[in-house]
């Protein structure tokens, strides 16, 4: 590469705080023997990240109200709503240096969009956080999706999540293999929603696939696909090995339907003879490059060491007490190309054990990657 085809210097220090943002998530979770003085913490990559956001992002140094950056308190960086998602580009670098943009799958007419520019640091910390979660017990199973195949390139960041757990943690062949054949991350008995709803036969394939390899079966699911599944099966059971696990996302966003959460647990408990803590709740959002997993069976939300979650009063957007709702707020290191500080509508209560859902809150508009699974519904009301 010759100089004139170097990058320029905003890519290059975006480079820079992917591979600091990816050395410190891999500390986090396993420190070096003698820690280095010149580590990073959390503290400081997210000022740096502010601080190029800053230098990159008109929109933000607006949002900052400065002509240079004053910000010495990470609690200082300005919070993001996330319906500027649907507004504007939220992204320091320009469309042809897009790789990715996740979409919002919501009902409005301006969905989301956050354009990603490098999916390493997403990808590694998702893997990074699912290693330690969702398959602390297990290095692999059989992993499927009640979902329909993903678009490539990729706009649902949610099944972008399910195609890296599918590939890291199975990557096997789910049909008989012919000779050499290659693990094929799109296969219809992998992905087991289709034109015609859910695919129960795939479900009850995958399902004998798992016992037949002493296996765990792993299917991630939204609320509504699963409701669909279940109320298909119409209280058949499925016969499923030992740690199987169902990854549970998406919720019912407010939308009315007459089988709570706690029931839609108890019937996939009944469904594939598992424990409740075998239902692991994840929360993630397009606006995201982080998410949350539930700590099993306790019912409450676990933040990774690189996700940073605070509930903020709604009017004066001061942080809530604990044990006090607020609307969610993020700062995610995972967000280097976009906004380290995001906002949302959703509400929650942090507590010494975790953090709390608590749903939309009032007036807000109905979205989510469960959305478009409702349909598949014989009961319920939109």
């Amino acid at each position: 590469m010759n100089e004139d085809d170097s990058p320029p210097l905003a890519v290059k220090r975006s480079q820079r705080l992917h591979e600091r943002v990816q050395a410190f998530a891999a500390s986090s979770y396993a420190p070096p023997l003698v820690p280095s003085k010149d580590a990073d913490s959390f503290e400081s990559l997210a000022l740096d990240i502010a601080r190029f956001q800053f230098d990159y992002s008109p929109g933000f140094a607006r949002l900052l109200g400065t002509e240079k950056f004053s910000i010495s308190d990470i609690d200082d960086v300005p919070a993001l709503p996330t319906d500027a998602f649907r507004y504007t580009r939220v992204a320091v670098h320009p469309k042809e240096l897009d790789i990715a943009v996740f979409q919002t799958s919501g009902t409005t007419a301006l969905p989301g969009r956050h354009p990603v520019r490098d999916l390493s640091t997403k990808e590694k910390l998702t893997l990074l956080q699912a290693q330690r979660s969702l398959f602390s017990e297990q290095t692999r199973g059989v992993v499927i999706a009640l979902a329909p195949p993903p678009n490539h390139p990729q706009t649902s960041s949610l099944g972008h999540m399910m195609e890296l757990f599918m590939q890291w943690f199975d990557g096997r062949r789910m049909t008989p293999d012919p000779a050499g054949a290659a693990y094929d991350a799109n296969s219809e008995a992998r992905w087991l929603i289709g034109t015609g709803g859910p695919d129960l036969n795939s479900l009850r394939r995958a399902a004998k696939i798992a016992l037949h390899r002493s296996e765990p079966l792993f299917i991630l699911s939204t609320s509504f696909a699963l409701l669909a599944a279940l109320e298909e099966l119409d209280g058949a059971k499925v016969r499923t090995p030992t740690r199987t696990t169902v990854l549970l996302t998406g919720g019912f966003k407010g939308k009315r339907t007459d089988v709570s959460e706690e029931r839609l647990r108890e019937m996939a408990c009944r469904t594939f003879s598992i424990d409740p803590a075998r239902i692991i709740g994840e929360y993630g959002m397009t606006e995201l490059g982080s998410q949350l997993f539930e700590s099993p069976g306790k019912g409450r939300y676990v933040a990774p060491p690189w996700l940073r979650v605070r509930a903020l009063h709604p009017v004066s957007l001061k942080p809530a007490a604990v044990g006090e709702p607020g609307l969610a707020h993020f700062l995610d290191l995972a967000n280097i190309d976009s906004c380290l500080s995001v906002v949302t509508q959703d509400l929650i209560c942090i507590h010494e054990d975790g953090i709390e859902l608590l749903g939309r809150a009032e007036r807000s508009i109905p979205r989510g990657c469960s959305l478009p699974y409702e349909g598949l519904l014989s009961r319920g009301s939109p």
